[in-house]
């Protein structure tokens, strides 16, 4: 009986590996090398278990630097937090205050339109203002002012940082720093100034800030209501109302070396106003506070202040060119004595500077000058506060009487010096 093979016997099962045949081989990258060798280069190639003590140690090591780096944050989160917590807590105060204030000016803004009675618009229009005036503080060579105390007031006339101020406020200063209506305390430069004038113009670093609106002086009349706002006595912001007294008072103070005209008001202004606002009912600005009349410093009810048109001259003049440059004629003069001519009004000129353009001009000592530009002149100062407004170069029409007759003659006005 033949034999039949089981196929099963020398196939192995599906399940089962198949195993290798003797004739099969590995393809070997070292063909000159005995299995054993391989088995052996096998072993060796897998490297024998690290010991287990250094690393424990590695771990902890690890583990310490990084309680170490968790601290180390935690005390900057903290310090971080000590630093910044109260200065936010102050920004955030003083965007409160800001908020309300600025909410206030918005809501007089729209009543006002509405508010026919003077004495019912001037609560409305303090509001409005009060955003837009500042206290400034100085530190002098010497400490002569402290830089804890205000010494003066500033107006915000452009919502880019500009202030303006009196040039005696900051006079001398090393330090200049002003508290805004939220109270916040900024350091400011100056831009410029002009002691003719007494103007000086202030910048910060802020923007969007409350900016006053500009009037027109020229329309403001005797008997007209003002409110003056400013820091007397570094009492802080503080409001009073009263009239135009008089216009065109010109340097009403003779040891100040100013020489444009003012006005005069009866609200009250004392020491630390200066520099602050005078505005109309309308909430516009029409004067800058500058001094007041009094023999024993404090208010009589006679202030005077600079008139809008010439303050906003000066302003935009430094803004321009750095500086406010005058005019000048370089003579002397006097009122007319009634008994040199039949016209009791125009100034007598009585003498000359050196280089002076009038003489230069052909004007002589004993002219009587009637007429600038076709104003009529009734007094020196007068005259003054004209050529001042003046800049260099401009060219003038005089108008004269010489030897009782009446000539015209026109001067090129040269540059005031500084130190008169």
């Amino acid at each position: 009986m033949e034999d039949h093979q089981n196929p099963l016997e020398n196939n192995p099962s599906p399940n089962e590996p198949t195993p290798f045949s003797e004739d099969w081989s590995i393809e070997n990258p070292f063909p000159n090398s005995s299995s054993e060798d391989c088995q052996q280069s096998s072993v060796s190639s897998f490297p024998s278990p690290p010991d287990s003590k250094p690393l424990r140690r590695h771990r902890r090591r690890s583990a310490t630097s990084h309680r170490r780096i968790s601290i180390l944050f935690l005390i900057l989160v903290f310090l971080t937090a000590v630093l910044t917590i109260p200065w936010l807590a102050e920004q955030a105060a003083y965007s409160l205050n800001r908020g309300a204030e600025r909410a206030k000016a918005d809501v007089a803004r729209k009543l006002l339109t509405d508010i026919p009675s003077p004495e019912q618009r001037i609560p409305w229009v303090a509001k409005v203002v009060a955003p837009c005036v500042v206290g400034i503080r100085t530190l002098a060579p010497f400490g002569y002012h402290g830089i804890g105390m205000d010494v003066g007031s500033g107006v915000i006339v452009d919502a880019q940082g500009y202030i303006l101020t009196n040039q005696h406020v900051v006079a001398n200063a090393q330090k200049i720093m002003v508290r805004l209506n939220d109270g916040r305390i900024i350091e400011a430069q100056e831009i410029g100034h002009d002691q003719a004038t007494d103007v000086a113009v202030l910048k910060i670093n802020e923007t969007n800030l409350e900016a006053i609106n500009w009037g027109d002086s020229r329309q403001i009349e005797v008997g007209d209501q003002v409110i003056a706002i400013g820091n007397p006595y570094d009492l802080g912001q503080t409001v009073t109302s009263g009239i135009i007294s008089a216009t065109e008072r010109y340097n009403p103070m003779p040891s100040k070396r100013w020489v444009q005209e003012f006005l005069q008001t009866d609200a009250a202004i004392n020491p630390g106003n200066s520099g602050g606002a005078l505005v109309n009912l309308n909430g516009e600005l029409i004067g800058v506070n500058t001094a007041i009349f009094s023999e024993t410093g404090g208010n009589l009810g006679i202030g005077f202040a600079i008139p809008s048109i010439l303050a906003k001259k000066v302003y935009e003049e430094i803004l321009k060119h750095g500086e406010m440059k005058h005019g000048w004629l370089g003579m002397y003069m006097g009122p007319t004595p009634n008994q040199q001519s039949n016209h009791p009004r125009g100034v007598v000129v009585t003498g000359f500077l050196p280089q002076s353009p009038a003489r230069d001009a052909g004007v002589k000592i004993g002219d009587i000058i009637l007429r600038w530009n076709k104003t009529e002149i009734n007094d020196p100062l007068q005259l003054s506060h004209l050529v001042v407004l003046s800049r260099p170069g401009e060219i003038a029409t005089v108008e004269i009487i010489r030897n009782e007759k009446t000539i015209q003659i026109e001067i090129t006005l040269g540059v005031r010096p500084v130190e008169l």
